[in-house]
């Protein structure tokens, strides 16, 4: 059974449905690439069908892209990812004292759960009054915390709103012409990555964090197609364009933390509960129902985007589809 047909096999209507829609590539960086798609954009009749260049809310994928500007930024010698946040962010002496690679790798000790704020402003401040666990710190607790205290105390340091800062270190000199924060609402290529009773226009960020944050936040809020992400993941597998350079590319394939999976800066190793067999590639999944796995050995990068909230799929019944996934694009031709 081909990528194709196995994808196509669990897309809405079928009773087996898992999603509406659908769009992956996989193939070895800077070798060349298979691009596939199906499905419509929402679990309704008469619905647009999912194309080439549809966008999806990439949602915690996000996080991978946050993770390769600290990468870069670092290796520039910009900031100093292992020093306190107080050597380049103004904190309060709780925040101060946690390291960008604790947020980075969730082992900083904030909390995943906190008051949820209603405007960009309230989410920020209540950001900045968090405290560190002392008994949690250094233990892997995944959460969307300190990406968005990395991204707010990264806004302060280079006085630019987080949108603007993604675009000028990554998608400007990647060419990314198919990914960003906040797109277009009368877009047609973007798919319905909300539950199906929840009448929002497509545009809207799924995850509410991101949307208290006006959409722009480093957990959260990015919009890509399905290559662009396969091209950003190349780029992370190879350097080639120069743009995320080798000690960075070192940072974000090292794993620091230990616990349902090896954590490093972005992303997760050995997760076998979304990847099987295939826990060897560095991975990465989002809550909207997108995967991204990429092994720095031989370059493989397989990218799986869909809007499984449209057909109300659990996160366990989503873990199945990501295993299989992984294991057809390993069966298929490494080119």
């Amino acid at each position: 059974m081909t990528t194709e047909e196995l994808l196509n096999g669990l897309a809405w209507p079928r009773q087996t449905g898992r999603f509406s829609g659908f769009s992956f590539a996989h193939g070895v960086a800077g070798v060349s690439s298979h691009l596939g798609f199906g499905g419509t954009i929402e679990a309704k009749s008469g619905s647009l069908e999912i194309e080439k260049n549809t966008r999806f809310d990439l949602a915690s994928l996000t996080k991978v892209y946050t993770a390769t500007i600290a990468a870069i930024l670092h290796a520039d010698g910009a900031i100093d990812l292992e020093a306190p946040l107080s050597s380049w962010a103004t904190l309060s002496q709780e925040l101060g004292q946690v390291t960008s690679l604790e947020l980075l790798t969730h082992s900083s000790g904030l909390p995943a759960e906190w008051a949820e704020q209603a405007s960009r402003q309230a989410t920020i401040d209540e950001l900045l009054s968090l405290k560190p666990s002392g008994a949690q710190r250094g233990d892997l607790l995944y959460s969307c915390t300190g990406y968005g205290l990395f991204s707010v105390a990264l806004e302060q340091h280079l006085g630019m709103r987080f949108d603007l800062i993604v675009s000028k270190y990554l998608l400007g000199p990647l060419g990314l012409s198919e990914t960003s924060y906040r797109p277009d609402e009368a877009d047609s290529l973007l798919a319905n990555s909300h539950e199906s009773h929840f009448n929002k226009p497509h545009s809207l960020v799924h995850d509410p964090r991101a949307r208290a944050m006006d959409g722009v936040s480093g957990n959260a809020g990015l919009f890509a197609s399905a290559n662009d992400v396969f091209l950003f993941l190349t780029e992370l597998a190879s350097g080639d364009k120069k743009v995320v350079s080798g000690p960075a590319r070192d940072l974000l394939f090292r794993p620091m933390i230990s616990g349902g999976w090896q954590q490093a800066p972005g992303l997760r190793y050995l997760d076998s509960e979304r990847l099987g067999d295939q826990d060897f590639h560095f991975s990465h999944s989002g809550f909207t129902g997108t995967l991204a796995m990429i092994d720095p050995e031989t370059k493989h990068i397989a990218v799986l985007l869909t809007n499984r909230l449209s057909c109300e799929t659990t996160p366990s019944q989503m873990a199945e589809v990501y295993r299989a996934f992984a294991s057809s694009v390993s069966l298929a031709p490494k080119y």
